[in-house]
């Protein structure tokens, strides 16, 4: 370590100024870590925040020579120029460990900056393992706290930003470590699939039977239907529902047996509700309502049909994910609310084996998280952002770690509030500028620039909450493999 400056006044007991040596401008940067040798007794690590540039001189409040000097494109006088930087403090390190600081920073205090060699790393306590390393220093392995992975993570950037490969290359390996089997739906089944150690597809999974009907209705276009109120409540999807429940669709071997029964199973219970006693066909509304669900099916393909024909039940995905450890279901070939429908078959099963007093230690990551929870829920989103918010509080107990990557945070583009208030470990890296007030929310116990967070390179994603072992946010960088986001 070295000097590199002295506190000013105005420091306080969690943040100060650090103003610097001369010369040390041009070596001291935006979140180094600096140690400080209090004068009022102990140690002190600390964080480099924002930085402010001053002179005297060149003051634009009013005239001054400094500014007849700027006008002829001459530099004034040096004399009362300095700079300064905001520090975050991490912590009181005196026993060698890092612990929470009561002490006041006595000003005039010498800081010296952490250079490659020194790691300050060691000060943070036991690794149970690392996601990345601090940023520009390679060797720095920020320690994790794996006590806390059942209290949920989410990972929120912009496209391209690095989400996916940071979960894949860097998440799932840590949460490997600290014992959790890692199951993933893979939303563009691009992402994780072809990188697993085994995998399943929307055709492989037998739905449960109450989301068969949803899946089917999607495939059919909703009848037709635009307004919620028509969706939800007609004799179509009455039918359909009560069809699936029976089960007995599951005896057909091929999508045309299929689709063969429920057109037969589902327009005859459409005629027993619209035909009255003694009448021997069904009135004019039963008649529209069999002409429109025939039309619908008729235009679902057998592929799509072929995917709720699968007979591989959650109990054996799981089984299959003790045995390989990351597994991961593709979700790609099929319209969102089929894929919410695989989710819920999976949740379902996940909530049974946590309400049997089961610890599962299983990490359940969900890629475009917006897509089942977001800001406002409707339909099928709103089941599956109830289901998301109740895993996250039955998974803490019961060791279900839920991971969320999504685009953006809050509002429109974000998550919903009662789902991202359970993520307790959050990475963060290049943000939507639409986000920049959550994100200042978020990030409130560190003198962060939130407008930076929109600058952040590839690869770069401040680290805050209960796995984090500062009580500031930490900027970690991991090294993206030649692949595209």
């Amino acid at each position: 370590m070295r000097k590199v400056g002295i506190v000013a006044s105005l420091s306080t007991v969690i943040d100060a100024r650090l103003i610097l040596n001369e010369g040390e401008e041009r070596k001291v940067r935006s979140e180094d870590l600096v140690h400080i040798h209090n004068r009022n007794g102990n140690e002190i690590l600390a964080v480099c925040r924002t930085a402010v540039g001053s002179n005297e001189n060149l003051s634009v409040g009013g005239f001054s020579p400094g500014i007849a000097y700027a006008r002829l494109g001459k530099h004034p006088s040096s004399a009362k120029e300095y700079y300064a930087f905001m520090l975050d403090v991490l912590g009181d390190v005196n026993s060698g460990t890092l612990e929470q600081n009561k002490t006041v920073l006595a000003p005039g205090s010498d800081v010296e900056l952490y250079e490659d060699s020194d790691n300050p790393m060691s000060r943070l306590g036991t690794s149970g393992g690392s996601v990345g390393y601090y940023k520009d220093h390679p060797k720095w392995m920020v320690p994790m706290n794996a006590n806390f992975i059942p209290y949920h993570i989410g990972v929120f950037a912009t496209t391209g930003a690095g989400k996916s490969l940071l979960t894949r290359h860097q998440i799932v390996p840590f949460l490997q470590k600290g014992g959790y089997d890692v199951l993933i739906i893979d939303w563009k089944g691009s992402d994780y699939a072809p990188f697993a150690n085994s995998k399943f597809t929307m055709a492989d999974l037998a739905l449960d039977d109450e989301n068969v009907a949803d899946y089917l209705r999607a495939a059919m276009n909703d009848f037709g239907y635009y307004v919620s109120s028509y969706i939800e409540r007609n004799p179509m999807r009455s039918a359909l529902e009560e069809v699936t429940l029976q089960r007995e669709w599951r005896t057909q071997q091929t999508p045309a047996e299929l689709r063969k029964y429920i057109e037969k199973e589902v327009t005859k219970k459409i005629a027993e509700e619209h035909t009255k006693q003694g009448a021997a066909d069904p009135d004019y509304y039963g008649k529209q309502y069999i002409a429109r669900f025939k039309k619908s099916l008729a235009k679902v393909s057998d592929k799509d049909i072929a995917n709720v024909m699968g007979n591989t039940e959650p109990k054996a995905i799981i089984e299959k994910l003790r045995k390989e450890h990351f597994v991961a279901i593709d979700v790609s070939a099929g319209l969102k609310e089929m894929k919410l429908s695989v989710f819920l078959t999976i949740a379902k099963y996940l909530r049974q084996m946590m309400q049997e007093k089961q610890e599962l230690k299983i990490a359940l990551v969900i890629d475009e998280g917006p897509q089942y929870c977001p800001f406002m829920p409707r339909g099928l989103e709103s089941k599956t952002s109830d289901t998301i918010s109740d895993l996250c509080a039955l998974g803490r107990s019961y060791k279900l770690s839920i991971v969320i990557l999504s685009q953006g945070m809050a509002g429109d583009i974000g998550i919903n509030a009662a789902v991202r208030r359970n993520l307790n470990t959050l990475f963060i890296g290049k943000i939507h500028p639409l986000d920049l007030e959550e994100a200042k929310r978020l990030l409130a116990q560190g003198r962060i620039d939130e407008k930076s967070l929109t600058m952040l390179p590839e690869g770069d994603f401040y680290l805050t909450g209960k796995m984090n072992p500062s009580p500031v946010p930490l900027l970690i960088h991991f090294d993206l493999p030649e692949e595209v986001d």
